[in-house]
Formats: structure tokens, C-alpha cells, sequence
């Protein structure tokens, strides 16, 4: 077994530091060929630590093949060994009897085989150790001593075993031993591990449950206990404060405590996100109504006492009357005034201020809203929204809490009088802010969102730099993935290249080219990952993301309605024909077609089956019911079968040939404006 003692961790270390350092460590005693059983890992703030079951006593035995030089160059024409073969075998403690000849891409070369005993496990798990912590990767290591090692925290001590056995072991002037440390604050003296199967037991007889599940159920278990019996219950958002508290404490208790009911009148936002998000208390609910009580639970890495209980009481009142003198002093200016202290306030250097960057929100805003035809009443509280959407940024309780941006927007526009609408509105135009976020549910924080996200990706493409592989620094992708789950869950119909064109004068004066194929070509690059990501194949999206840039939301349509038909048997089947098709009439030129040279009896056939359902298909195309025409499509098969079967189209008549050719033109033309056949990949082709 081997444990790291540390000063605390901060907790968000943790879980990433305990992963690496576990499969580090397991890697290079396999790398070593070194055999193991069951690893159980354990972990603390003030420790890392990993016992690992069955280790084999020594390396497997294993063959080693060295090759040498080539057969000709080995030895000379009288036989005599060269000088490359005799340094090589010097090299390789062998001799002659020992060289066996091989083949290589079709030349010999000389090799020699050695049989190599694995050594004792005992003497190499120093450097095995050694390793893997110079491996560990934190998101900010320093130097804690004089010997200049880089750590997340200081080492202060290491416990390494080998069954029984101490392994002699030394780092950051810190070497190994039998020895580790209880809880803090209730064990002074080192704690001696015989072996160990003694770790975990001896630990927890010194306040310390090192077993991160044990003491995540633990918490879970101390609170609901704690929320049974008094009727409440943990609200969702707080979920994520288990793990958090699991790797901020080695001995967990849950400590009930209460804060005074006239804290109540702030925004609920505000009281949960103070315990959350600063304090990593747990607000509580009632548990039928599900409104915020003023109780909260605060674990403890000591056992319960008045002080503990008191502190934390105090530290939270103390913040939440800075909270409510920021919320009131907040209201006393005129909501509106705010936009005056947004020109101070620089969003990029070369793009200007914040309150530039709302006018230029507020006309994308009005473009989209045009575009939408929502209605001149919805239209002005658009707009009202985009102008107030960043005000709040520069209020005293947003400067204390910067999480709660738009949510305190939208208190204020209510207090200031404004209509519901617009209060949301201010609120949902930062949604969706990550993948599982909610989105907008009106139309107001949905086109506010859209102006404000395309803002960013046009002022950021305008002046560069404009993200390369990883690198996203403005997260301008987050911003396309945010206007698209918009614009497909509001299902609203907007042209991205007509409001791209629209606007696009806000941000360059002259040649407008490779800001308009940038910004597009990233717009495509991101909705081909994001609908890929929701499950769809990349033919199904390559066939259907013609014209993607004209209306999003109806090219997820039109996706979305491929990938459920192409399941059925008879549309894999008509997609032969249909390939069939693309074949012959690729490179071919156009050609006008005449109904009084058709021929055959099955060119008839089709011919008359498309004008049958031509009008059809054109209605449901401009209605956009996507499924209809796909099931019309399939309808084509026994008619394209018959005349693949019967008739050739490249007849040696040329005005026959260009008939057909046409023909075929026609049919495939006509449902091109939703789906590219030629780029479907066949189940069974």
C-alpha cells in the first residue's frame, strides 16, 4: 500500500489528483509486468492513498529479441564476422552460437534471443512510486521546500508497504515509513500500520473514513435523517454539494443550523447561492411545498458542538446582510439609469464598451424580431429587453455574486415596473449557459440570446483570433451550440445567412468576404457536432444539411425526419435505386425533356407516376412535412426497379439517351431541396 499525507487539497483536486494517481501508479506496475488483483483507492483532503491486492513477488520472466545488423553486413564474403556483428554482440553479452536470422520487410537480419528473469517487485516499486507522483498533474503545483519539488501541497508524509515490509522510498525530503496520521484535530501521534489490511480500520479508530464512498454515504445518510425529521428536504441544485463536502472533510457530521426569517424577503436566488455556491452549505426546502426554509445543513469535519453550529450561523447572517444591503441599494437608482455606467465598462478593447455592445445587441434584436414577424407589441418588449439585458452587470449585488447576472436583472425590471415579459426575458437571454441548461421559454430571452451570442461571434471573427483546435478562448462554439438549441426548441424559422448579411456592417466597412465565410464555415463546423451529438449519423447529416445556414431549425427537421425513415426496410431498398441514379447521371449535362419521346412501356410507367405525385411532393415540401415526402419517395420503388430492370438509359440513341437522362434529373431534382441521396451511406449497399 502506499499513502501521500498532504496539507489539505482543495477539494476540486481531488477527484481528478485520486484518478491519475491510480492509474498511474496500476500502469507502470503493468508497464513492469508486474501482476496485481483488486486495487481499492482511498482519499481525503489530507491524503491519497492505494491498496493493491495480489501483487505478484516478482516480475514475470520474459524473452527479450535485440536485432542486429543485416545478414550481409554481419560478415564478410570469406565468412569472417564483421565488426558491426561483433560490437553488436559485445553489446548484447552473446556470441555466435547465440545469432538466429530473420526476415524483415523482405531482408535478413541477424537477432539474438535472451531469456531475462523478472527481478523482486520489493525493488522496484521505489521507482515505480517515484514516477507516478512526478506524473501528477494539479491545476497549480508549487515549490514547498528546498529541494525545489513542485506539488499541489506539501508532502508531509508517506506510508509505503509491501506487505509487512517498509519500502525504502524518499521524496521533497520526505521519506517512507509504516507511519500516518489521524484526523487533526483529535490524534497528535503518528499511527503505526502493521500491514495493509490494518489501514482503513486503524484510520477510522482516529476519526478518519478514508473510503470516499463511505463517507459521501455517510453525509447523505446524516442528512436525510436530518430532513426526516423535521419535514424538508434538499433542493436539486444542490445536489453537487455531497461531492464537494465528501472532499472537504475526513470525518463528516451534518450540523442543522438556521439562519433569521426576515432573510427570507431576498431573492431566493440570492440565499441559495451565498450557501452553495460560497459556503457549500445545504439549503433546505419544505418538503411539500418546496419553498425555501430557513434552515440549511452544514457539514462539520468535527463532531458536533454549539460552536460549530453558532459559526456557521454566523459567518452566513454576515453575508447575507451584506446581501441585503446590496439587493436595497440596488433599487434605489432607476433600473434603466444603469446603461450610463455599461460605457465605462469595456467588453474588448476593440469592440468598445459594454453598453456598445447592447446598442449592437439591440439592432440584431430588431433584425430578428423582423424576421419573425412577431407582432409590433412583442417587438417593443424586445427591444426593451435588449436595451436593460446587461445592466445588472454593474450593480453592487452582481459584483458580490456574479453567478446571479440576468437572474437579478429580471428582480430589478420588476421592481422598475417592467412587464413580465421583459423581466424573464432579461433572465432566459443567458440560457442555455452549458449543455444541460434550461433554455428560453419566451420569445423575448430567445431572440435577446440569439443577438447577443452572434454579437460575440462577430465581433470576435471580425478582429480575431478565431478558435483552432482546442482553443476557444471567447467560447464562441458554446455560442453557436446556444443559438442552435434556441432556435430548434423555440422551433423558430430564422435565415442565419440573412441576418449574418444583415448585421454584418456593425463590424466591417470594407471587403466583407472572409468575415462571411468565416463565420458560416464555423456555423456549419458547429451544427454538424451538435447534431451528431444528439444522436444522429454523419450521413444522415451530411444528406440533409443543404442550406443549413437558411433555416436551422428546419434542417434539424429534416435530419431528424431521415434518421427515423431510413430504419424501414423499403426506404433502404428505394435508396439502391435511387443511388443508381446519382451514378448515371453524375458529370452528365442537362438535357430538356420531351414526353413524346418516351418508349418503353416502364419509362411510361415512371414518367406517369411522377407527374401523379409531383404537386404532392411540392405541397408537403413547402409545408414542410419532411415525413410525407420521404414516404412518396419510397412509393417510387417498384416503378425505379421496373425501369432499371427494362430500359437502358444510356442508349446508343443519343436523343433517346438525353430523354431518359432527364427524366431521371427531374425525379431526383425535385426532392433536393431536403435530402442529398447521393450522400447516404447504404445499410446494405
Amino acid at each position: 500500500m502506499v499513502e501521500i499525507g498532504l496539507e489539505e487539497l482543495p477539494h476540486s483536486f481531488i477527484p481528478d489528483a485520486m484518478e491519475s494517481f491510480r492509474n498511474g501508479f496500476t500502469g507502470l506496475l503493468t508497464e513492469r509486468r508486474i501482476a496485481f488483483g483488486e486495487v481499492r483507492a482511498f482519499s481525503t483532503p489530507r491524503r491519497m492513498a492505494l491498496i493493491l491486492y495480489g501483487v505478484a513477488e516478482r516480475q514475470e520472466d520474459y524473452s527479450e529479441e535485440k536485432r542486429g545488423p543485416s545478414v550481409e553486413n554481419a560478415w564478410s564474403s570469406d565468412g569472417k564476422t564483421s565488426k558491426a556483428l561483433e560490437g553488436f554482440l559485445k553489446a548484447n553479452k552473446a556470441t555466435v552460437n547465440d545469432v538466429i536470422v530473420k526476415g524483415v520487410d523482405n531482408r535478413d537480419y541477424v537477432f539474438v534471443v535472451r531469456e531475462m528473469k523478472g527481478s523482486e517487485t520489493y525493488s522496484l516499486l521505489p521507482e515505480v512510486l517515484n514516477q507516478t507522483i512526478r506524473s501528477l498533474n494539479f491545476p497549480k503545483n508549487m515549490k514547498w521546500e528546498l529541494s525545489g519539488f513542485r506539488f499541489a501541497r506539501p508532502i508531509r508524509w508517506i506510508l509505503f508497504l509491501f506487505g509487512d515490509r517498509i519500502v525504502p522510498f524518499s521524496i521533497a525530503d520526505i521519506s517512507g515509513s509504516n507511519l500516518t496520521w489521524g484526523h487533526r484535530s483529535y490524534t497528535k501521534d503518528p499511527i503505526s500500520i502493521g500491514s495493509p489490511g490494518e489501514y482503513e480500520e486503524k484510520l477510522f479508530t482516529h476519526s478518519v473514513i478514508a473510503d470516499r464512498d463511505r463517507r459521501i454515504g455517510t453525509i447523505e445518510e446524516q442528512i436525510q435523517r436530518v430532513c426526516s425529521e423535521h419535514g424538508l428536504a434538499v433542493p436539486d441544485l444542490a445536489g453537487k454539494l455531497y461531492e464537494m463536502n465528501t472532499d472537504l472533510t475526513e470525518y463528516p457530521h451534518a450540523v442543522l443550523c438556521e439562519f433569521e426569517r426576515s432573510f427570507l424577503e431576498l431573492p431566493v436566488e440570492v440565499l441559495t447561492s451565498e450557501m452553495i455556491e460560497h459556503q457549500f452549505y445545504f439549503p433546505l426546502v419544505d418538503e411539500r411545498s418546496r419553498i425555501l426554509s430557513n434552515r440549511f445543513v452544514a457539514v462539520s469535519n468535527i463532531r458536533i458542538n454549539v460552536k460549530s453550529r453558532s459559526g456557521y450561523e454566523r459567518v452566513l447572517r454576515a453575508r447575507l446582510d451584506d446581501g441585503r444591503f446590496f439587493y436595497n441599494e440596488d433599487k434605489k437608482k432607476d433600473f434603466a439609469s444603469y446603461s450610463e455606467i455599461l460605457k465605462t465598462v469595456t467588453f474588448h478593447e476593440k469592440l468598445g464598451s459594454m453598453q456598445e455592445k447592447v446598442e449592437r445587441i439591440v439592432h440584431i434584436s430588431g433584425k430578428i424580431a423582423d424576421r419573425l414577424a412577431i407582432g409590433e407589441e412583442k417587438r417593443e418588449a424586445v427591444l426593451r429587453t435588449a436595451r436593460l439585458c446587461k445592466n445588472d452587470l454593474v450593480t453592487l449585488m452582481v459584483g458580490e455574486f456574479p453567478g446571479l447576472q440576468g437572474i437579478m436583472g429580471a428582480y430589478y425590471a420588476r421592481a422598475a415596473g417592467y412587464s413580465e415579459e421583459v423581466a424573464n426575458g432579461i433572465q432566459e437571454h443567458y440560457y442555455p449557459r452549458f449543455a444541460t441548461d434550461a433554455l428560453p421559454s419566451h420569445i423575448e430571452g430567445a431572440i435577446v440570446g440569439i443577438a447577443d451570442r452572434l454579437d460575440t461571434i462577430m465581433g470576435i471573427f471580425s478582429i480575431g483570433p478565431r478558435p483552432t483546435g482546442s482553443k476557444d478562448p471567447f467560447a464562441l462554439r458554446r455560442r453557436v451550440f446556444g443559438i442552435v438549441k434556441i432556435l430548434i426548441s423555440l422551433e423558430l424559422n430564422v435565415s442565419m445567412r440573412a441576418l449574418v448579411d444583415d448585421v454584418i456592417t456593425l463590424y466591417v466597412r470594407g471587403d466583407r468576404t472572409d468575415l462571411l465565410e468565416g463565420v458560416h464555415s464555423f456555423f456549419i463546423e458547429r451544427i454538424r457536432s451538435i447534431y451528431s451529438d444528439m444522436g444522429f449519423a454523419y450521413d444522415e447529416i451530411n444528406a440533409s444539411l443543404s442550406g443549413v445556414m437558411d433555416d436551422i431549425y428546419e434542417a434539424y427537421r429534416r435530419v431528424e425526419a431521415l434518421h427515423r425513415y431510413r430504419e424501414r426496410k423499403d426506404f433502404q431498398d428505394l435508396l439502391i435505386s435511387f443511388r443508381r441514379m446519382g451514378n448515371i447521371l453524375k458529370d452528365e449535362e442537362e438535357y430538356s425533356f420531351s414526353e413524346a419521346l418516351i418508349k418503353e412501356k416502364e419509362e411510361k410507367d415512371l414518367y406517369r407516376y411522377f407527374v401523379s405525385v409531383k404537386d404532392r411532393i411540392a405541397h408537403h415540401i413547402a409545408e414542410k412535412n419532411y415525413e410525407e415526402v420521404y414516404g412518396i419517395l419510397s412509393s417510387f420503388k417498384p416503378y425505379a426497379d421496373s425501369f432499371f430492370d427494362n430500359v437502358l438509359v444510356m442508349e446508343e440513341d443519343l436523343t433517346l439517351r438525353a430523354n431518359r437522362i432527364a427524366l431521371l434529373k427531374s425525379i431526383i431534382s425535385v426532392f433536393s431541396d431536403i435530402i442529398d441521396i447521393s450522400k447516404i451511406v447504404l445499410s446494405n449497399p
